[in-house]
């Protein structure tokens, strides 16, 4: 077993592409800690993302900037391999994007956008995220438009790796990827 980069892995990417479900995987390869910001975020605020968000997506970006920047203050949390699971749109704000870089690694996780929506279109799902709300036949046309919106900010990361096939083989593409960067 490896132990990691030493710095944490911060693990971007649409919804529906499995961040929430494959840093734990990850986390557990390197014998690290894993954390899911969202679940954060509702801690630290006290409401579910989507009552967060029902309060407004403005707000709920505050919320989670926040919330990113107490996790970075944690003593020795940027000493260590951690992996952390980002909301799909942390990569918005700017200033997101420079803390996780400050801090560590930017990983974007990214699959086709058919298998995106198969994902997505799953009931449990679309329950769970606000941004799924409307009709399923044009969850693909709003999703390819987020995609696009964030194409800059999703470029900037550190590297990329497929999520397509199970979350283990994503997961043995990632310890590939940082193995060659972290020999």
């Amino acid at each position: 077993m490896s132990t990691g980069p030493g710095r944490p892995v911060f693990l971007t990417g649409m919804m529906g592409v499995g961040k929430s479900t494959i840093a734990p995987l990850l986390a557990a390869a390197w014998g690290a800690v894993s954390v899911d910001l969202d679940v954060r975020v509702a801690r630290i605020f006290g409401a579910g993302i989507a009552t967060l968000f029902a309060r407004g997506e403005a707000q709920f970006r505050r919320c989670e900037h926040q919330s990113l920047r107490l996790l970075l203050a944690e003593p020795g949390l940027c000493a260590r391999t951690v992996v952390i699971a980002t909301g799909g749109g942390i990569v918005l704000d700017p200033a997101n994007r420079a803390l996780m870089h400050a801090a560590g690694h930017v990983v974007l996780l990214a699959a086709p956008l058919d298998e995106l929506t198969r994902r997505l279109l799953a009931p449990e799902q679309r329950d769970a995220r606000p941004l799924l709300t409307g009709a399923a036949e044009d969850l693909r046309v709003r999703l390819a438009d987020k995609l696009m919106d964030r194409r800059s900010a999703y470029g900037e990361a550190t590297m990329v790796v497929d999520t397509g096939g199970s979350p283990q083989d994503a997961v043995h593409r990632l310890l590939s990827a940082f193995s060659e960067v972290h020999p």
